[in-house]
């Protein structure tokens, strides 16, 4: 609705009349200049580079030229009126040598009204017969000057239209300005919450820079001077190019940093020429400044359009789209501003200028998507983390159960390992006193059955769970240290490569009972020269084979031997840990064979409770 408003001219009638014809005058008195003057005879739109160089530098000197037009008494004359409504720097209006309108002018602060139209009312009663004069005094400096045709007619018709163009050329602006700063400060808190994506920074640079360059279009005067108020605006200008460059290149992810350094470098340098440039080239160096950033901004929306169509983004190309326009927009002004001797400018002045806000809104648009997108994108991925950390809480508290009934087993094994040495120091000695002290075979082989169920308790206790090939490894140095001291020969066979497989302490102590059996009975009974020892591993099984060359054993002999028992306990040995052991007796010797199966589970199984005493 703004952009339709700025966009609307006023309504063309038979009572309001454009006055194009005049004549100007640069005067040096004081008062008003004679009628008698050199008058010259001119037309409208005046503008300052359209007049003789040597004129031009006369009424600069002067501060002001003159424009005087000739007007016919209406035939219906109430409440006829002047409008202005469009005119630079400011200026003082006189209807038939009496003032009747003008704007205020301040020491040092020179005002600049050219967007706020000025209404020059006429009494009816300073109509004269015939022909009235309207004298224009347009303060000028050597920055230019500038009056559009003024309109006469209806006083009434005139105000709407005036009311119309304040309402376009500054109340419209105001509101612009304010929407800039707000989204500026706005995207400034964005980059605040997310400092690593200083795309909202960039997007704030181009809020302010342009905002600060359009208070030129609603300020009266001028809080500096104007050969430094007309550069800062200027480079306001330039600043907003540079910002955009750097924005696009990092919304759309084609920044270059080396050439955006050499950009940044032109930038300042036109800021730079802004501030030395005489007043006279001072509107060609600015222009030219402004193409060639715009030339630049141009080449990189090229690149980028090149990059949004293969990467298929609409965001990339909306923007692309969006800048394009407006540069058209510039360029167009800029041409009839030049190059058409004025015509239209006014129009497409307003498009050019009212675009930006479009542009901003729009680039505000595709931000709030990207911020409600990363929003959505945090949220996602803490989620995530919540989801990782109870997880995580979860294992945690696993763990420190597990620690906690790992430390109570340990104090339980080592409670029980204390009570194990205090009946092994403690009732042992008492049994051993027992056999030496007591005359009673009966009660002394008890008492030695006694202790030794008592050391094997304690032994089983005191056993961890083993490697096989360590469990093996003692078994063979053991054997060999006891069978060679008793004079047998000792063949030790074994597979060279071991499975790394940790015994249980259970499985690990029995098999050290048995062979240390095994071996004390071929000890004491075999009567063997040589004794052989095979260790297999296949078939997930353990396989040990103990083979001598005695005398071997039979019924006739197993009493003698006192192996009744032994035997027994060798089985109920393999049976605990589910095994098999078996026997092969001849005259000529014996051959004993214990089959350890699915070695692979026995890790599975929990080491088992010590047996009570």
């Amino acid at each position: 609705m703004l952009l339709l408003a700025a966009a609307a001219g006023w309504p063309q009638t038979d009572d309001i009349t454009e006055l194009e014809s005049a004549s100007q005058l640069v005067f040096s008195g004081a008062g008003l200049p004679p009628v008698s003057a050199d008058w010259q005879p001119t037309r409208l739109p005046f503008r300052g580079i359209d007049v003789e160089p040597d004129v031009w530098q006369q009424a600069v000197e002067e501060g002001a030229i003159w424009l005087r037009f000739r007007i016919e008494r209406p035939t219906q004359s109430p409440n006829i009126s002047l409008l202005l409504w469009r005119y630079n720097h400011s200026l003082t209006v006189y209807f038939n040598r009496v003032e009747i309108a003008g704007n205020a002018y301040r020491e040092g602060r020179l005002t600049t009204a050219w967007n706020r139209p000025l209404l020059a009312n006429i009494d009816d009663d300073q109509w004269l017969p015939g022909a009235n004069e309207v004298l224009i005094r347009l303060n000028v400096s050597e920055w230019g000057g500038l009056l559009a045709p003024p309109l006469l007619g209806n006083k009434a018709e005139l105000q709407q239209i005036q009311e119309q163009r304040l309402f376009q050329q500054v109340d419209i602006n105001r509101i612009l300005l304010a929407f800039a700063f707000s989204m500026g400060l706005f995207t400034l808190g964005l980059w605040v919450i997310r400092r690593s994506d200083t795309v909202y920074l960039w997007f704030s640079g181009i809020c302010f820079a342009w905002a600060s360059g359009a208070a030129h279009t609603v300020i009266l005067y001028n809080p500096l001077s104007y050969d430094i108020w007309l550069p800062v605006v200027h480079s306001a200008m330039d600043l907003t190019i540079f910002f955009l460059y750097g924005f696009i290149g990092r919304l759309a992810r084609a920044r270059r940093p080396a050439r955006e350094r050499l950009f940044f470098a032109w930038t300042l340098a036109a800021c730079i020429a802004h501030a030395l440039m005489p007043a006279q080239l001072f509107w060609y160096s600015a222009y030219l400044a402004h193409l060639v950033g715009v030339t630049v901004l141009l080449i990189l929306i090229g690149r980028v359009s090149v990059i949004a169509w293969r990467r298929r983004e609409p965001e990339a190309v909306i923007l692309s789209v969006a800048i394009v326009g407006q540069i058209m927009l510039f360029l167009t002004n800029a041409f009839q501003m030049f190059f058409e001797g004025g015509s239209g400018w006014d129009g497409t002045l307003v498009y050019a200028h009212f675009g930006i806000p479009v542009l901003l809104l729009i680039f505000a648009a595709v931000l709030l998507h990207r911020f409600t997108q990363a929003l959505k994108v945090a949220e996602s991925l803490n989620r995530e983390l919540e989801n990782k950390v109870e997880v995580s809480r979860q294992i945690i508290a696993k763990s420190f159960e597990e620690r906690r009934l790992l430390e109570m087993k340990q104090a339980t094994e080592q409670e029980r390992q204390k009570i194990y040495r205090d009946l092994h120091d403690d009732v042992g000695s008492r049994l051993l006193s027992m056999i030496h002290a007591s005359d009673d075979q009966k009660v002394g082989n008890m008492a030695r059955s006694t202790l030794e169920s008592l050391r094997q308790a304690v032994s089983r206790a005191n056993t961890p769970d083993q490697l096989l090939e360590d469990m093996l490894h003692d078994i063979n140095e053991e054997s060999a240290l006891r069978l060679q001291g008793a004079g047998h020969l000792v063949d030790w066979h074994q597979p060279n490569l071991m499975p790394a497989l940790m015994l249980p302490s259970l499985v690990a102590f029995n098999i050290n009972r048995i062979m240390k059996e095994l071996v004390s009975n071929i000890i004491r009974h075999a009567q063997a020269h040589a004794v052989k020892i095979d260790i297999d591993i296949s078939d997930d099984s353990l396989v040990i084979s103990i083979t001598d060359d005695g005398v071997g054993f039979g019924a006739n002999n197993m009493t003698s031997r006192s192996e009744g028992n032994g035997l027994s306990n060798l089985r109920a040995r393999a049976v605990e840990i589910d095994a098999q052991i078996d026997w092969q007796s001849t005259p000529h010797g014996t051959r004993t064979r214990l089959v350890l199966h699915e070695l692979s589970q026995l890790m599975d199984k929990s080491m088992p409770e010590s047996p009570p005493l």
